[in-house]
């Protein structure tokens, strides 16, 4: 029988800031440091793709996940995911730019920006029938936020694999924004 380690969220981040490995809390975890107020239930971490490997390396305990190619596309440790980029974004050196230091679960950690988290969730809109919140997460977050760079959110989108469904989330996001804000952001840009 092997033994299942539980690692904490201060190991997590000593083992990949110790390596020199980019990370950022994002989708649930970072939605309740962006006002969500649903229980934490685990911790999804997104690493560059190309780091993927060498974040492997760093918990021999994990299940790896794979691409077809054998590069890492996800380890899996007990209530946390590591996310070696993901189909619609990586972390790249815009996101790293704009990534914010969060108390989550009593560790101070790198959280992705707000506008990041939002368009991924938009983006995945799964809802309680699959077990998630996407579109909740996304109205809360945005209650909670005073305004949101629409310039940065819109590139970001430019960017995703499938450019018309990501061009129907910002639509989809101006709309709760205009619903929870009005048609200004408090920082007076149109949107």
């Amino acid at each position: 029988m092997t033994q299942q380690i539980s690692l904490s969220l201060a190991e997590m981040a000593r083992r990949l800031d110790s390596a020199g490995i980019i990370w950022a809390v994002f989708a649930g975890a970072a939605a309740t440091v962006y006002g969500v107020t649903r229980p934490v239930t685990d911790v999804d971490i997104l690493i560059p793709a190309a780091d993927g490997g060498r974040a492997a390396a760093l918990f021999p305990e994990a299940v790896v996940k794979r691409h077809e190619d054998g590069s890492v596309r996800g380890i899996r440790l007990p209530g946390f995911d590591l996310v070696a980029g993901l189909t619609t974004t990586d972390l790249d050196e815009a996101m790293a730019a704009r990534i914010v230091r969060r108390p989550l679960l009593g560790v101070t950690v790198p959280v992705i920006p707000a506008e990041d988290n939002i368009l991924l969730k938009a983006l995945w809109g799964r809802g309680p029938e699959e077990g998630k919140h996407d579109w909740e997460d996304v109205r809360e977050m945005m209650a909670h936020l005073p305004v949101l760079d629409w310039e940065y959110l819109r590139q970001r989108a430019a960017r995703c694999d499938d450019a018309q469904q990501a061009q129907m989330a910002v639509e989809r996001l101006e709309v709760q924004w205009r619903q929870l804000h009005g048609a200004c952001s408090s920082s007076g840009i149109r949107l």
